[in-house]
């Protein structure tokens, strides 16, 4: 077992709260100078504990998505304020679907005093919430549910969503990046930026495009 320092657990906690905290911010919050945290996240990477981001140090990256409590409290006012947003373009009176994970599971805390919502979603958390209100409507697949995730996904989902028209679907994503290309021709150049959105598993990511497929605005 590795035996870590209390800065370099410290750190650790602060990643698992906010996953990416920049070099600066560390060394301010632990009163010492950017080189001794840059020993501390040097450590920490060779170990196979965090990753150097630009300018600071974030969480490993896995393919495997990390459990669904821990992810619930990652960025938790940032999820907060999303939410808080997207609501606000939810009118009464439509029907919506709702994608896995953790941030779209706050948007639906946030829709409990809307009136006459059609919920169409395949994420347990989100049809529990909202389950519990007579004023919206909850729709849910069969299927197993995976307990890291809380969720259903298999091959059917897609069929299920397809049995709906939503007014407007919400998704979420692992990660988000952008690719800049520079494309020649015979007299000149162009750049080019490309963004991709990228999921842990195929499955998630088709499941995403049945929601975005069968909606009208998709968010």
């Amino acid at each position: 077992m590795n035996n870590l320092s209390i800065r370099q657990q410290a750190i650790l906690d602060i990643l698992q709260q906010q996953e990416h905290c920049s070099v600066e911010e560390l060394a301010l919050h632990f009163e010492v100078t950017t080189q001794t945290i840059r020993r501390n996240i040097n450590e920490l990477c060779s170990i196979g504990l965090a990753s150097r981001h630009h300018g600071g140090v974030g969480l490993p990256i896995t393919l495997a998505n990390r459990s669904y409590v821990s992810r619930k409290v990652t960025n938790k006012n940032e999820k907060q304020f999303i939410a808080n947003q997207v609501v606000k373009h939810i009118p009464n009176g439509c029907t919506l679907f709702l994608g896995i994970g953790t941030t779209i599971a706050t948007i639906a805390e946030k829709l409990v005093n809307h009136q006459e919502l059609r919920i169409v979603t395949n994420n347990f958390e989100v049809a529990y919430i909202l389950s519990q209100y007579d004023n919206i409507e909850t729709w849910i697949p069969g299927g197993k549910v995976r307990t890291n995730d809380r969720d259903v996904v298999n091959d059917n989902i897609s069929q299920f969503y397809g049995q709906f028209v939503a007014d407007i679907g919400i998704i979420g994503c692992a990660s988000i990046t952008s690719i800049t290309k520079q494309i020649l021709n015979d007299s000149d150049h162009e750049i080019q930026t490309e963004n991709y959105v990228f999921e842990h598993e195929l499955r998630e990511a088709i499941v995403s495009q049945a929601i975005m497929n069968g909606s009208q605005k998709n968010g």
